[in-house]
């Protein structure tokens, strides 16, 4: 029995170049003229009247602020939670406040004045001392 070696001619291992060549990817530019999808607002904090201001909004500003570092945690956290449903005032009256929700306006000025004063009646001086802050926020 007879071994011959067998060599293999370059047409048979014959590749695709086309499937190895690297295709330039387009480069995408932006029109000068393209506008936008959508625009954020930007909030003057000067003209917002915490009398009158949905809780949503006073949220983000809160959250603006205290990434920046111009208010602390406590502040931060008495400003970003809901409110309750029910709350007394100074006076002893129980208010409802069931039908406030994100985008309805309230007061937060006399809610949070109150809300300091009943603190210090009270003699907790911790939430007296946060709702300080909260109403300096308020005022600044």
């Amino acid at each position: 029995m007879e071994i011959t070696s067998l060599h293999w001619s370059s047409g048979l291992f014959h590749r695709d170049q086309t499937r190895d060549a690297r295709a330039e990817k387009p480069q995408f530019s932006v029109p000068s003229e393209a506008t936008p999808a959508f625009e954020v607002p930007a909030v003057d904090e000067k003209a917002l009247d915490y009398s009158a201001i949905a809780p949503r909004l006073l949220r983000e500003v809160a959250l603006q602020r205290y990434v920046s570092g111009e208010i602390d945690q406590d502040t931060y956290i008495a400003l970003a939670q809901e409110l309750p449903m029910q709350i007394s005032d100074t006076s002893g009256n129980v208010l409802d406040l069931s039908s406030v929700t994100d985008d309805t306006e309230f007061d937060f000025a006399a809610y949070y004045t109150d809300q300091r004063e009943l603190a210090i009646s009270l003699g907790d001086d911790e939430k007296a001392a946060t709702l300080t802050s909260v109403l300096r926020f308020l005022n600044s």
